[in-house]
């Protein structure tokens, strides 16, 4: 890529621009939000406990939509999938629950997702203070259901304000 842009004659701070939109495209897009495997939309927080690596919330109504891999790689399914394999996507209530928000590897201080972790607590201080905001994305979490509800879940993911 670096061989184009030197032909290119491009100024030095398009090239810079364009490298960027590029890697940043690249490393968002499984931060859409389809790409997380459960969006939890809260609708009544009891209680928001932050702490610098991870976010502890307690509700008395969430709404989760959670994505589960129904089969092997098929590649002649049509239907939903995730890399290649069937998928089932099933919304769940949650009353009287607690989601905990881990800080992911890539968003440590100095990694590229640090700026998106920085958001997270912003908005759940903003959660904190009684304010509305997006959902979670969690990726590669643990989930507990009891009584055909979620009672937990817990692992990496973000805290999206309204409208993301």
């Amino acid at each position: 890529m670096t061989t184009l842009f030197k032909k290119s004659g491009y100024p030095k701070a398009m090239k810079q621009m364009f490298i960027t939109t590029l890697w940043f495209l690249t490393l968002a897009t499984p931060l859409t939000h389809g790409a997380s495997d459960a969006d939890v939309t809260l609708i009544k927080v009891k209680q928001v406990v932050i702490d610098r690596d991870s976010i502890a919330i307690v509700v008395s109504e969430a709404k989760t939509r959670i994505t589960l891999i129904e089969d092997e790689h098929d590649p002649a399914h049509k239907g939903d999938q995730w890399n290649g394999m069937p998928v089932t996507r099933v919304q769940v209530i949650s009353n009287d629950a607690t989601f905990t928000i881990k800080r992911p590897l890539e968003a440590a201080e100095g990694e590229i997702l640090h700026q998106a972790w920085q958001q997270t607590l912003k908005t759940a201080k903003e959660l904190q203070e009684g304010k509305e905001v997006g959902r979670i994305g969690f990726y590669a979490p643990h989930i507990v259901i009891k009584g055909n509800m979620i009672a937990s879940i817990n692992g990496p993911g973000f805290l999206y304000p309204k409208g993301k």
